[in-house]
């Protein structure tokens, strides 16, 4: 298979911004005074605000108390709702907290308008900080225009004014905009633009997402009643907004409020145990509390201390690739034993020894050319156990591989980048790091023919290290203390004893080893600026609106070694189960499912060279495999007994290993199951491939979601069993999408408000599309409703074009319809999806239909293509529809790519891009690129032009 790999590249825009050090004002960490709102909308897709309710609030005693409550509704609420307002308000007492004489028990009631201008912008000037939970909804909500921000965001006009020369309204030019630039679907900036008159506003203002703060502590994504919940305070009402103004209504905004000032004090007396200098409303992500612990501590940014040149990280981001998950077994039934090895990242770190590289004074990188030949010629499975010989595998080597098992980066099956661990050959020296290198050694039984290689060495220890406590109960000493060795082990020793501590130091190890080091935003700026590449050895400038910042703790040449440390792991664990004729189901990033009965022997299973059985271990050589992992542990034995884990789910509920059963599709797409005759119990379905979907049901009594319901229903039918459709299964496919950012739905970007939740219904590709419409510029959304009945009788908007339709299940002769794809649909194609970085059994390349045991792919690389940052992650319902386009940047030298010719562009114009990326082993954006006039390599060119007289006869 000859392909064109990709290779991350390390980047400089030469801007000319730049960055400030940091916040010079000194805020308090928690202000005194805050005002919280929520708000509740219509229920179409245009979510347009009715009313709202409104706290202000004082600290007091360490909690928020409210001294003023009251509601808010739009300028043009018909006359009706209205007048259920005015009711309410004349009926019901305000929950005022704060003691005065005479009590202030009156409910205020504004329009939106005098909301803003009498307590929103009067809360800002007084520097209340303005809380929500999901506060970039309700803020949009108070929007009267809208548009996009120099950074990309949004940029949200409050107020308006009549204009003296036009006589129309336009933007008070006395009142800031609010600027609203998404992080990610759980996070986002939040701030004010300058107005006319600056001095008369306070030099920086804050807001406070509940929402976001929450997954900062603890990791994970709340809705707020399940936040409630979790926190054990009282939550939400049981109410189903209905988008408009009643009793019930009201009563339930008003208890989404409470609730949102309780689980904040909640969340405020977890952050305060932190006893950190950094503000609830700067902690955007789990990331933010590891970085102040680190500052906490002393320790500071290695790009800050460490005069480390371009050249260096452009060799690290060559060397860099995430986390390997692939299927070796593939649509067949197994036996299995399901490992996991023990906090893999920070693990990693501390055999590396790389918290001496983040304390020390100095770094430097020194040719290490023939110790790390000799390393690599006499390496053994028994040495990777020694904990000593990690210690040698902090470098970087050139090397040109033949045939060694490496992570490649290129286009597996003509459509998408993915990373597989497979044969490479190149005549094109290619930088890896060393784990990966001593990987490919135990795998393949030879060295990499190394060209030159550097060691990462560490110098001295920095001044203004500090021994700091941990969650107010634990006390680490930076000097001699292993951050990320002592976090794990005092989260095991606490982990029964103390939850709360444990659960944050969970979030602090996860967090604080491995993503902080590679930490890069790409962003569009406004005008074109040279971009200086480094990719290993290559350099070179290209001009470009995109550029990519580099986050305040980005270091490369760690972050590379970490993840390659990941995967050296993962290949010891391969080598020691080969090394008993054994094989494996799967593996996903820090697990290995191994092919294990309780008295071993051998299977069923389409195997390599036309064998049909295969060999399982026996319950007790896997369980020797993980002690054998315990010489390498750089843990307290008597505190963290195991690196490598059975997990929990071999066991049943009286601690007994049970026969487990795995069937895997893909890469992350398995599931865990016991079977007894007919029945099936599914114990751990993944949902890769299926999150985006909004769910079809909701969680039943036992908790269990519906992928269970669908991997039972999967395996059913693959397995022959008898079957029972789930009621869901005729339902429209809908994915939750929350409007985000401005660059998509253009054309209804008036119609939408920033920061909405719609559907959008995936559409059946074969029958699905009317006649005469173009796929490309066709995609629907509706009202998001959880009402799954109504979704078939949805009005669906067109987002580039504002045309509407509706959904039907037939269509017509004249294909005048939009038939939906169904989660049946959807199912059924799911076990077609194949593993496109492995070949089949017989050598052959993997298709829908194939089944056993799959072989790595030998990639042989006719050029290199650089690219910046990748996204590996699921996406999920509720994001924005950018993510589902999400596609790295790529990073051409200019004096090596040209465009096509006229002639070319015209002749493939009526051939199916799919058709003409297969046959030419490069993705579909390519030939889109080509199509549009734009410049790419000439040997793609070339290639297309051979095969085009193939595709056209």
């Amino acid at each position: 298979m000859t392909q064109e790999i990709y290779l991350r590249a390390h980047t400089v825009a030469q801007t000319g911004k730049k960055k400030t050090g940091g916040n010079a004002l000194s805020l308090p960490i928690w202000p005194e005074r805050i005002l919280v709102f929520d708000t509740e909308t219509t229920i179409d897709a245009r979510q347009e605000l009715t009313f709202g309710v409104y706290w202000l609030c004082e600290l007091k005693s360490g909690k928020y108390i409210c001294s003023e409550e009251g509601l808010f509704h739009d300028d043009d609420l018909d006359e009706r709702q209205l007048t259920a307002l005015k009711k309410y308000v004349e009926t019901q007492s305000a929950q005022i907290e704060v003691k005065s004489f005479p009590p202030r028990l009156d409910l205020k009631l504004y329009p939106r308008w005098e909301f803003l201008e009498k307590i929103f912008w009067k809360a800002i000037k007084n520097e209340r900080m303005i809380v929500g939970f999901n506060l970039p909804f309700d803020l949009s909500r108070l929007a009267v225009e809208w548009a996009k921000a120099d950074d990309g965001g949004w940029s949200l006009i409050l107020s308006q004014r009549c204009s003296k020369q036009t006589g129309l309204w336009e933007a008070n030019p006395y009142r800031p905009r609010v600027r609203i630039t998404a992080k990610d679907s759980k996070s986002a900036f939040i701030s004010l633009t300058k107005p006319q008159k600056p001095d008369e506003w306070p030099p920086r203002s804050r807001f406070l997402d509940v929402h976001t703060l929450a997954f900062s502590l603890f990791g994970q994504s709340f809705s707020l009643d399940a936040l409630c919940r979790s926190l054990k305070v009282t939550g939400k009402l049981n109410h189903e907004p209905t988008g408009r103004v009643t009793s019930e209504e009201i009563d339930y905004c008003r208890g989404d409020v409470r609730a949102t000032v309780t689980g904040l004090n909640a969340l405020k007396q977890e952050f305060d145990r932190y006893e950190l200098d950094l503000r609830p409303d700067q902690a955007y992500s789990p990331a933010s509390l590891a970085k102040a612990h680190l500052r906490k501590m002393g320790v500071i940014p290695p790009k800050e201390k460490f005069a480390l040149s371009e050249h260096i990280n452009g060799i690290a981001m060559q060397a860099y690739y995430g986390g390997r998950a692939e299927c070796r077994i593939r649509k067949t039934t197994v036996p299995v034993a399901h490992t996991d090895f023990k906090s893999q990242y920070p693990t990693v770190n501390t055999l590396l020894g790389n918290w001496k590289v983040l304390t020390a004074d100095s770094v430097s990188f020194e040719p290490a050319s023939l110790q790390v030949r000799k390393l690599l010629k006499t390496v053994t499975l028994s040495k990777t156990f020694d904990p000593a010989f990690w210690k040698e595998l902090s470098f970087f080597a050139l090397v040109e591989p033949d045939e060694d098992v490496l992570p490649i980066r290129t286009v597996y099956n003509g459509q998408t980048q993915n990373i597989g661990i497979n044969k490479l050959s190149s005549d094109t020296p290619i930088w890896f790091a060393g784990p990966d290198l001593v990987a490919s050694a135990l795998l393949t039984g030879k060295s990499p023919r190394i060209i030159k290689a550097i060691r990462m060495v560490p110098h001295g220890t920095q001044k203004g290290l500090n021994r700091i406590s941990l969650y107010g109960t634990i006390d680490i000493d930076p000097h001699k203390d292993d951050f990320f060795r002592y976090v794990i082990e005092q989260r095991e020793r606490n982990s029964s004893s103390n939850r709360g501590l444990a659960g944050f130091l969970k979030v602090l190890a996860n967090s604080g080893s491995y993503g902080l080091f590679v930490e890069v935003t790409p962003d569009t700026i406004q005008k074109p600026t040279a971009v200086k590449v480094f990719s290993g050895d290559t350099l070179f400038e290209q001009q470009g609106l995109s550029v990519e910042n580099h986050g305040a703790w980005y270091f490369p040449p760690l972050a590379s070694l970490i993840t390659a440390g990941g995967r050296l792991l993962l290949a010891m664990l391969e080598k020691s189960v080969s090394e008993l004729n054994g094989t494996y189901l799967f593996c996903d990033t820090d697990s290995m499912c191994i092919v294990a009965t309780e008295s071993g022997g051998s299977i069923d299973c389409d195997g390599a060279e036309g064998s049909d059985q295969i060999h399982t271990l026996s319950w007790k050589e896997v369980e020797s495999i993980c002690n054998r992992f315990r010489l390498l542990s750089p843990y307290d034995r008597n505190i963290v007994s195991d690196l490598l884990k059975i997990e929990n789910v071999n066991f049943n509920s009286d601690k007994q290993q049970r026969r487990l059963l795995g069937y895997a599709i893909s890469a992350k797409r398995y599931a865990l199951f016991e079977r007894v005759g007919e029945e099936l119990n599914i114990i751990d379905p993944k949902a890769h491939g299926l999150g985006y979907l909004y769910p079809p049901a909701d969680s039943g009594a036992d908790n269990r979601d519906w992928t269970f319901a669908a991997w039972e229903w999967l395996l059913r039918n693959q397995l022959g069993l008898t079957n029972i459709d789930p009621e869901w299964l005729d339902l429209p496919a809908m994915m939750r999408v929350r409007v985000s950012t401005p660059n998509v739905l253009k054309c209804v970007d008036k119609m939408l408000r920033p920061f909405n939740f719609v559907l959008c219904p995936l559409i059946d590709t074969l029958v699905g599309y009317p006649a005469g419409i173009d796929r490309d510029r066709f995609a629907l959304l509706t009202s998001f409703t959880k009402n799954r009945d109504a979704w078939m009788k949805a009005d669906c908007i067109n987002i580039h074009d504002g045309s509407h339709h509706s959904l039907s299940f037939t269509q017509t002769p004249r294909f005048d319809k939009v038939i939906p794809q169904t989660f049946s649909y959807i199912l059924r194609l799911y076990p077609f999806h194949p593993e496109s970085k492995s070949l089949a059994p017989d050598g052959s390349p993997c298709t829908a239909d194939t089944r056993g045991v799959l072989q790595r792919i030998h990639v042989t690389a006719m050029r290199t293509r650089f690219i910046g940052k990748e996204t590996d992650r699921k996406w999920e319902h509720g994001e924005d529809f950018s993510l589902l386009a999400f596609k790295p940047t790529e990073f051409d030298d200019l004096g090596k790519i040209v465009k096509a010719s006229p002639t070319l562009i015209e002749q493939l114009a009526p051939l199916p891009i799919k058709a003409v990326a297969r046959k030419a082993n490069v993705d579909r954006n390519t030939i889109r690129k080509i199509m549009r006039g734009l410049p790419v390599r000439p040997g793609t060119l070339q290639r297309i032009a051979a095969i085009f007289t193939r595709l056209s006869v």
